[in-house]
């Protein structure tokens, strides 16, 4: 997608310096958010950032309040699409003024720990990684899945490579991962170079780019630290899958490079089957609510549409309990960990930990005054927006 630059705004007082790391933010809508996702990136211990903030012709606040920040922080840049292209296309837009060395993805609702860039930063340059994430924390006004962090089954407690094949089988419904593909990662500008997000995916974009760095060569250093507050609310698209967005990601599936090895092969085969099941329970659902009847009920001869149904009804089941107040259970695991140094082990998982703040802050119960420092940044982070809308 070109852009005009008459679509961007440049604060640029300290100019002539790149950057060490580029924020990209792309937003739609995001009004009641912004502002707190900006100043959690603004308020990095790494100073030497650039934010850019790319807007999705949004007919909310958003823009007004960006520049708004702008004025007073000149590591800010605006960029103001004049229509709306979905968050692939205008991640490019935000990639294409990017100058830091490395560039980092924060979504706008969502909130960072003050020391999380720099410590991504110095993990992957002693590692000598090419792409860097951390664990992320669930909260917000939709109640599931509060108390939960991203990688809470894998039980890290020291950093881990994710390679082309586990990053692969974590698409897999199958396979019983984490879908890796949320992770909001740092990448090095060398190594992304001129690549650029998928425009025709509105949902997998991400996963679609990490999986085609790492196809090529890329490293990928994951770290147990529950560092990034992932805001979950009404007007998230992330889990809303259709027809459309489906064969969208089977066709961008298709495309990705030729695999390396026996092992990445069987996990592309596996995630092919998994995205062919999606499109045909996709289309299912789709010609029942259409009431397309002559398409539907041959689809409802087969078994494995049969068994995502009942699948789809219990996960509604699960939601609307959530949504009633079951809510997980908040008893914070004993001893509390220590954040260590950038890279290094933690002497416990701390995904536990976080995932208790988290269900404590829907309580609006807070940890203990003694337990460390990066709990009570989790707590606050999250304790705003655990509250149920109206």
């Amino acid at each position: 997608m070109s852009f005009t630059p008459s679509g961007a705004d440049h604060v640029s007082a300290g100019a002539a310096i790149p950057p060490l790391v580029s924020v990209v933010m792309a937003n739609f809508r995001g009004a009641p958010h912004l502002a707190a996702a900006m100043a959690s990136v603004l308020g990095q211990t790494e100073t030497r950032l650039e934010l850019i903030l790319a807007d999705d012709a949004s007919d909310d606040d958003s823009v007004a309040i960006a520049r708004g920040i702008a004025q007073g922080d000149d590591r800010v840049r605006v960029i103001a699409s004049p229509r709306n292209s979905g968050p692939a296309a205008t991640r490019n837009l935000a990639l294409d003024a990017a100058q830091g060395t490395w560039i980092a993805v924060v979504d706008s609702d969502d909130l960072i720990h003050p020391a999380r860039l720099a410590r991504l930063i110095a993990a992957a340059e002693a590692a000598d990684a090419d792409i860097v994430a951390d664990d992320l924390v669930y909260f917000g006004a939709v109640a599931e899945p509060n108390g939960r962090s991203l990688l809470q089954s894998l039980a890290l407690s020291a950093p881990m490579t994710l390679t082309p094949a586990l990053y692969l089988r974590s698409n897999d419904a199958a396979a019983a991962l984490p879908h890796f593909g949320y992770l909001k990662p740092l990448i090095r500008r060398e190594v992304l170079a001129a690549r650029r997000y998928d425009p025709t995916l509105r949902i997998g974009e991400d996963f679609d780019l990490v999986m085609r760095l790492l196809l090529e060569g890329a490293r990928f250093l994951l770290l147990p630290d529950p560092l990034y507050a992932y805001r979950r609310h009404a007007g998230s698209i992330s889990h809303r899958l259709s027809v459309d967005t489906v064969a969208a990601m089977l066709a961008a599936h298709r495309a990705l490079p030729p695999m390396p090895d026996p092992e990445t092969r069987a996990a592309a085969a596996a995630v092919d089957r998994q995205l062919r099941l999606s499109l045909r329970y996709e289309t299912l659902v789709a010609d029942i609510k259409a009431r397309h009847w002559r398409g539907a009920l041959p689809r409802l001869a087969d078994p494995a549409m049969i068994l995502r149904l009942v699948e789809s009804l219990r996960d509604r089941r699960r939601h609307r309990a959530a949504q009633a107040g079951a809510l997980p259970d908040a008893a914070l695991p004993s001893p509390i960990p220590d954040m260590p140094a950038s890279g290094s082990p933690w002497s416990l998982p701390p995904a536990p930990v976080a995932a208790a703040v988290a269900a404590r802050a829907a309580r609006d119960e807070g940890p203990p005054p003694q337990a460390p420092a990066w709990t009570h940044w989790l707590a606050a982070a999250t304790t705003a927006g655990q509250k149920r809308a109206g």
